[in-house]
């Protein structure tokens, strides 16, 4: 830790459990973009699971014991941000109630309203409008059901993306499909799921885009896999890979 910071300038990193064990290179994009605007960062490298999967699937009591080994290991004194509204959205509107009248929650107001996604933190707290970064595609921005519902995203990531040099970025208000990430539906419901997912892809292809992005890893991984299976012309990135890209 640099004793020559500001305790202002410090933020915790939360990388959600899928993109730690299946996409880790972007957690080094989230790192170099919040260091690019000034601050330092801080991970804990015990840290897993903010337990929102369990949450889903009626576990509560997981949920919990992830919950508060969370709130344990990360310093509340300082914002935590996350490349994902999923996770973001999921602790900001349930730890409040998991937690209630377990004796927890002293801190628990101060613990939620410090977390924050990441493009709403650099636009909405930090003032960053522009990163001088650059990336040379037709790129569709895509937003999530946990960004739109859940977390309540505004257009940062946007403002981003059309920051970005090079970036020609494409977005469709009217496509608000969900990508059935989320949750079991997608196991218990395959055929829904991969119909919802084709009307998604289909309508990115439609317009010319080479990429498709999003503030959610879940979404992208869902997407990206029905992109494989049907050897569709997209390529997926995460929102962070391309605030840190220089290409």
């Amino acid at each position: 830790m640099d004793s020559s910071a500001s305790n202002n300038d410090f933020v915790n990193l939360f990388v959600p459990c899928e993109m730690d064990m299946f996409n880790p290179s972007i957690a080094f994009s989230v790192i170099h973009v919040l260091e690019k605007v000034g601050c330092k960062v801080l991970y804990f490298p015990a840290q897993t699971c903010c337990g929102r999967r369990f949450y889903l699937q009626g576990d509560l009591e997981s949920a919990r014991e992830l919950g508060n080994k969370m709130m344990k290991e990360l310093d509340a004194n300082y914002p935590i941000v996350m490349p994902t509204t999923a996770c973001a959205g999921y602790i900001r509107n349930k730890y409040p109630k998991l937690f209630e009248n377990t004796g927890v929650p002293a801190e628990i107001k101060q613990f939620t309203n410090n977390i924050f996604e990441l493009c709403h933190f650099l636009v909405s707290v930090k003032g960053i409008t522009t990163l001088n970064n650059s990336y040379n595609q037709r790129v569709f921005y895509f937003k999530s059901c946990s960004a739109r519902n859940i977390y309540r995203l505004g257009n940062e990531p946007e403002i981003l993306l059309r920051n970005t040099q090079g970036l020609d970025l494409l977005t469709d208000p009217t496509l608000d499909i969900c990508c059935s990430a989320n949750g079991q539906f997608s196991v218990e419901n395959p055929e829904a799921s991969d119909a919802m997912l084709q009307q998604i892809v289909d309508k990115i292809y439609s317009m010319g885009a080479q990429s498709v992005t999003s503030t959610d890893i879940h979404c992208l991984q869902h997407i990206d896999a029905y992109i494989q299976a049907h050897n569709v012309g997209l390529e997926v990135i995460h929102i962070a890979d391309i605030l840190n890209a220089s290409e």
